[in-house]
């Protein structure tokens, strides 16, 4: 170790500056030049040691009283990394130099005084092969000139020339070579690059006289290039660039929050997980998970399931089950009781999403506009913005639908032999409810490594700091949570996706406007029962009930749009109601069809047609064909579950009763356009 000490002609470094000690008084006062400007002052020793001892003062690189160069190059890693046999030769440096030196290293040895001590202490270590008299000198210069004794160390790993021993424009074509190599493939092999390196060779001697010709080196030279390439470009020739700076990125401080709701991160998953049926007992695929979970607390505070594609819808349902006080899932499974309450809600400061199509929707906008909340979008390609829901979205896989029955794993080279699609045996409804018993019961009572402290915990004591804001009422966050659109009242009223809705509330504005004036309409994607209006002037919005309640009851938008794409096919009116009868018909077959299908990608598409969410888990087509059980307030059946028997997929034979689900109730001979 280095050594330095409080001495005359001393220069050390002091918060930046350096200062030589001119001298030191008998009472401890230290006359201090600083090199700079050469500006006198007086320090005590005492705050010197002080300041010594906080770090403020150092050895500095100009010390004048060393001789060696400050930057001689020293063994300057942990000891415990040198090889044994360096070790050795260290410890065998320094007991000839304590043997010889260490009752009086200033006296001065001549070699006949030298070479006597010298074979003594080799007769005592067994040493065939001593040192001569000026290599114990050299050693000795080294250990007192540099006040380390790391100066001993051998520096084997210096012998010999480092650079490439070709001339600069063959190692010019060979990093050409291996450009051309990695671009054309990731996986390119040293032989490949010697291909490559030989044409360009030839191509280049052509043109050379023969005294100045090029050697193709040889393939053990390529790999040794290749290994002289640093790990960041390696990574940048077989990944790419953006790969590579995301690979070799220095993980620094996150964003930081001081309470709950400041900031909340949205992003979607497929989950890893097989769920099946209620009816068939067939699997419909893997569903699409949205959730939102608070940056502060690391708190799940909603969430979203469906078997459809990432959609506006999804993140709306999230935001709405994040928003509003939640009431647990239950029903299916009546001995899993869940032990915690779900305390969240409220509306969040800030939500962040990716750049996905859904979160640029206007909609999304429209809803942060009335809630009072913004949307912050991270950069493209750039999920570490949003890490806090990405390490939670792998930690629901990973924890969570890894460990039950019907999982898909991360990659399908895990499963081995086993088949999801066989050992699956949730429904959607039954998943609901182990899922938040999952989320408040082990998740959110487990202490986070990053926090110290549960989510739990976390939350209830920020909690304590924060009143959560709710809008002023459910219809209220109804009314600013929906998909928007804009339309055309008249006076047979406002017509959205071939559905007519008209009332006495709409007189006012017809009355005020006249006919044909622009309104902006308000719909639940899941519910195309009413809608929601604004006149230009409004500045409440009138609830307007479809004329057909026994059609549009329950409908979601697809369901509709599916109604009226077989109508058109059939080039019927989309008011004649025969056409409707038969155009409903035409899907319940169609949907049971796909129910009952042996792929799985027709079942998935079922439940998506079906609605089937996790805020509707056991939704059927709705209306009457059959007898619905009852559900509570999150769609949860109240029915006792049944035992039930799994049928064999796998078995070409198998027959499976047709199923009747119910899609939409009859008809009556109102029609669609009609006032009632």
């Amino acid at each position: 170790m280095n050594g330095f000490g409080f001495r005359k002609n001393t220069v050390f470094d002091w918060s930046g500056s350096a200062f030589r000690i001119d001298r030191i008084q008998e009472n401890g006062d230290v006359l201090l030049v600083r090199i700079d400007d050469g500006l006198l002052s007086i320090q005590h020793l005492d705050h010197l040691l002080s300041e010594y001892r906080e770090g403020r003062i150092s050895a500095s690189a100009n010390d004048s009283v060393r001789t060696v160069p400050h930057d001689a190059k020293m063994f300057s890693r942990p000891l415990d990394e040198l090889s044994s046999q360096v070790q050795s030769e260290v410890r065998r440096r320094y007991r000839y130099l304590q043997a010889i030196f260490g009752h009086d290293d200033k006296v001065v040895y001549t070699r006949e005084l030298l070479t006597p001590l010298i074979h003594h202490v080799a007769e005592e270590m067994n040493d065939q092969n001593p040192p001569s008299a000026t290599t114990i000198y050299r050693w000795n210069r080294l250990l007192q000139q540099s006040k380390d004794s790391r100066a001993l160390i051998p520096r084997f790993d210096r012998r010999g020339s480092k650079n490439m021993k070709q001339n600069s424009r063959l190692l010019q074509l060979a990093q050409d070579a291996i450009d051309e190599a990695f671009q054309a493939s990731p996986h390119a092999t040293g032989q490949s690059i010697n291909t490559r390196l030989a044409a360009k060779v030839n191509s280049e001697n052509h043109f050379l006289p023969k005294a100045e010709q090029l050697k193709l080196p040889c393939l053990r030279t390529i790999y040794r290039m290749l290994g002289r390439v640093e790990a960041y470009d390696q990574a940048v020739l077989k990944d790419g660039k953006a790969l590579a700076e995301k690979k070799f990125l220095l993980a620094k401080f996150s964003t930081e929050t001081t309470q709950i709701l400041e900031r909340v991160e949205i992003d979607h998953t497929p989950l890893d997980l097989f769920l099946i049926d209620e009816k068939s007992l067939l699997p419909l695929g893997r569903p699409t998970l949205t959730v939102a979970i608070d940056h502060f607390s690391r708190m799940p505070i909603g969430y979203h399931l469906s078997f459809g594609n990432p959609s506006v819808a999804a993140v709306m349902g999230a935001l709405r089950h994040s928003i509003l006080p939640k009431l647990l899932a239950s029903g299916p499974l009546p001995n899993l009781k869940i032990e915690h309450a779900w305390p969240c809600h409220g509306v969040p400061k800030v939500i962040v999403v990716d750049n996905g199509l859904e979160f640029y929707s206007g909609d999304l906008d429209s809803v942060a506009l009335d809630l009072g909340l913004a949307i912050q979008f991270c950069p493209k390609h750039q999920p570490r913005f949003k890490g806090t829901v990405e390490r939670y979205l792998k930690t629901i896989n990973y924890f969570f639908a890894h460990q039950l029955p019907g999982t898909s794993l991360a990659r399908w080279h895990l499963r081995g032999d086993y088949d999801p699609t066989k050992h699956a045996v949730l429904t959607l409804a039954e998943f609901n409810q182990i899922f938040e018993k999952w989320i408040l019961d082990d998740y959110a009572q487990v202490v986070h490594r990053g926090m110290h402290e549960t989510p739990w915990a976390r939350w209830h004591a920020s909690l304590k700091h924060r009143v959560l804001e709710l809008p002023s009422s459910v219809n209220v966050l109804e009314e600013r949570i929906g998909h928007i659109k804009e339309r055309s009242l008249r006076r047979d009223g406002i017509t959205l996706f071939g559905n007519r809705y008209n009332g006495d509330a709409l007189a006012s504005i017809l009355n005020s406007h006249g006919a044909g004036i622009k309104v902006r309409v308000m719909y639940n994607n899941e519910d195309l029962s009413s809608i929601r209006v604004w006149g230009p002037d409004s500045e409440q919005p009138l609830r307007v009930l479809a004329l057909n309640q026994e059609y549009t009851k329950g409908l979601t938008s697809l369901q509709n749009e599916l109604m009226r794409a077989v109508i058109h096919e059939k080039g019927a009116s989309q008011t004649d109601p025969v056409a409707l009868q038969q155009a409903r018909q035409d899907i319940i077959e169609t949907v049971e069809s796909l129910m009952n299908s042996r792929k799985q990608k027709d079942r998935r598409k079922a439940a998506t047609i079906l609605g089937m969410s996790s805020s509707k888990p056991q939704e059927s087509l709705t209306g009457g064909l059959a007898q619905s059980p009852s559900n509570d307030e999150h769609g949860v059946s109240n029915t006792k579950p049944k035992t039930r028997s799994k049928p064999d997929t796998g078995s070409a034979d198998t027959d499976i009763p047709p199923i009747k689900y119910n899609f939409f109730q009859p008809i009556q001979d109102t029609g669609c356009g009609s006032n009632q």
